[in-house]
């Protein structure tokens, strides 16, 4: 018998003003579930995200932070913009500090969401959320409990300071951190480690948030 669930989704607060049309089908969503978010963040997500199986990829991305590797065919993210900025001193590899430069739009654009409405349009698609996460092959499992266990292991990432050495992957044009500790990490905590120290910050104070939410600790105002 399944275990019932932490963060039941029937406690997370909802806007009372959220949309309650019937949802379609899952493999009929991206479309959909694209304009929603938008029209609930305020703002075109299109340049930000895949827009096809958004909200499978949205839940298989969530569900593979806290693994050592994600493949680019589940990552619902778009590409970074530009090059990895990479600077040579004494004969080592090291990533540039301009390189967190690239992810300022995006930093900028997460802390500027609305909270409430973003949970509000999560609660609206859960059942859509819910149905991707069984299709992973988790079927006696809430998928808001994996996220906010996902978001806990975001908010604990190691802080590091100081450069950040790189060394080239034998074979491959890809470039691994030289501190094992960093290259044995998560996906989720090396994200966080690229954004750099400041831009990580700002990502976690607004995660921090969102999980009081997610797991009915604040109610929507």
């Amino acid at each position: 018998m399944p275990a019932p669930p932490g963060h039941p989704i029937a406690q997370v607060p909802v806007l009372p003003d959220a949309p309650t049309e019937p949802l379609p089908l899952l493999d009929q969503s991206d479309a959909f579930a694209l304009a929603a978010l938008s029209e609930a963040v305020g703002g075109d997500l299109g340049p930000w995200l895949r827009p096809e199986f958004l909200l499978p990829r949205f839940v298989a991305t969530v569900d593979a932070l806290p693994r050592k590797s994600l493949t680019q065919q589940i990552y619902v993210a778009r590409p970074v913009a530009g090059p990895l900025a990479v600077a040579q001193a004494d004969s080592r590899l090291w990533l540039d500090d301009a390189n967190a430069a690239r992810y300022e739009p995006a930093v900028r654009l997460f802390e500027a969401l609305d909270s409430r409405r973003l949970v509000s349009a999560y609660v609206r698609f859960y059942p859509l959320l819910q149905q991707a996460y069984r299709d992973l092959g988790v079927p006696d499992r809430q998928f808001n409990d994996r996220l906010v266990e996902v978001i806990d292991h975001l908010l604990a990432a190691p802080e590091f300071t100081g450069p950040i050495e790189l060394v080239p992957i034998d074979g491959t044009p890809r470039l691994a951190f030289a501190d094992p500790r960093r290259e044995s990490a998560s996906v989720g905590h090396k994200a966080l480690w690229r954004l750099g120290p400041d831009r990580a910050a700002r990502v976690k104070a607004k995660l921090a948030g969102l999980r009081e939410l997610l797991a009915g600790q604040r109610p929507v105002d």
